[in-house]
């Protein structure tokens, strides 16, 4: 019977995250497939876009705050009293 699990690395000792179901002493064989922390990796691909100037680096400071649910109502209706989003977009686009 062949099985995947996960384990992690601890002092020189492979620790599996979930029971095995073996007898004791069994002998097995493992191959080793390093699993990439999701962060380090968005970390990486992000500083290679920005190298490549494909995006610009930004503070923390320039992040865009969360719309209220009042400001989002109002927009809501300001959108709906425009009129259709096609026309206002075509209209903008025709420079009227």
């Amino acid at each position: 019977m062949s099985e995947i699990i996960h384990a992690v690395y601890e002092q020189g000792v492979l620790r599996p995250l979930t029971p095995l179901h073996l007898p004791e002493h069994a002998h097995v064989q493992i191959s080793i497939n390093p699993i990439s922390n999701a962060e380090e990796e968005r970390q990486r691909v992000r500083q290679a876009l920005i190298a490549g100037g494909v995006i610009r680096p930004h503070s923390v400071s320039t992040l865009i705050e969360p719309i209220s649910e009042e400001a989002l109502a109002a927009a809501a209706l300001a959108l709906a009293n425009a009129g259709p989003l096609s026309e206002l977009i075509i209209a903008e686009r025709e420079g009227r």
